[in-house]
């Protein structure tokens, strides 16, 4: 056990000589492959805010009813009952037209505008939540609703929300398709870099080869060389998410405070950077090793 761990400490050392060598090259291979997991982390990222967000939005089917501004008191019951005798409605709230000025005022913090106007500009309306939910069910309601007398327009303020949803949805999907293709790069980026490492040693490798070096005490420091450049890559891509999103993140509280919301964007958590770090050494390690094998797969005429 000793010496393996010793085999395996020289060979750490022996990557991180050749890291500090060049450290040119080395941080120019390192943001390389970091802006690679650094594309479809932020996208990730910024698409599960969005999913979020979606989340704090009620998607329950509510119809909303807006009547003309000349319904009289008689026709407004009228039209409540007629709406509770309807086939898939469960139940039906009543906002008038003063209650709904009055709820404008407070969080559209609109009270000096709306209180200068001589004459309430808003109408009557009915909150409709329907039995069903399936659009079929929905859309019928939805014509039933509008030949309705005194009904001046009518919305379901729950679809918006779904299409986020299914937006949302399969934007992860793209997300994913996207880091596979990236991390597919990631792996031909760090082997063409332990391909030129594996150049400027020829010499020292055959060598080696010749006084009787295994093939494992040969791949063993270019794999820990590529993990190093996935672990460093993967650490980069990490922090420009987490520096992104505390610059845009101002902003946006900024602008939900100012409509009276406290929504914030949300930056990868501990485990989701750590498992980002760990397999961004994956994949260098992945690279390290399909380069070296091809390598000496070459060489040995098998």
């Amino acid at each position: 056990m000793r010496g393996w761990l010793t085999t395996h400490a020289n060979a750490c050392g022996r990557a991180v000589r050749r890291l500090l060598a060049q450290p040119t090259v080395t941080l120019l291979s390192v943001f390389v492959i970091g802006i690679a997991i650094t594309l479809p982390l932020g996208l990730y990222v910024a698409f599960a805010n969005v999913n979020a967000a979606a989340g704090r939005v009620s998607t329950e089917p509510n119809i909303n009813v807006y009547l003309a501004l000349n319904a009289s008191e008689q026709e407004t019951r009228d039209l409540e009952r007629r709406l509770k005798s309807l086939g898939g409605v469960d139940r039906v709230a009543f906002i008038s037209r003063e209650s709904a000025l009055q709820e404008m005022k407070r969080v559209a913090n609109l009270a000096e505008l709306l209180g200068s106007l001589e004459v309430n500009p808003l109408p009557h309306a009915f909150a409709i939540q329907p039995t069903a939910v399936d659009a079929a069910t929905l859309e019928a309601l939805r014509k039933e609703i509008t030949t309705l007398p005194k009904v001046e327009s009518l919305t379901m303020d729950f679809e918006w929300a779904q299409k986020l949803k299914r937006f949302a949805t399969f934007a992860e999907r793209i997300v994913l398709l996207l880091g596979l293709l990236l991390a597919t790069a990631v792996v031909f980026v760090t082997g063409n870099t332990i391909r030129l490492q594996i150049l400027t040693q020829k010499d020292e490798i055959e060598v080696s080869q010749l006084i009787g070096a295994t093939r494992r005490f040969i791949r063993r420091p270019f794999l820990y060389f590529g993990a190093f450049q996935g672990l460093l890559a993967g650490l980069v891509a990490v922090l420009t998410v987490m520096a992104f999103v505390w610059w845009a993140g101002v902003e946006v509280r900024a602008l939900t405070a100012s409509y009276g919301g406290d929504f914030s964007l949300r930056a990868p958590t501990l485990n989701q950077s750590l498992g980002v770090v760990a397999f961004s050494g994956l994949l260098g390690w992945l690279g390290a090793f399909l380069s070296v094998w091809m390598y000496l797969r070459r060489v040995s005429g098998r």
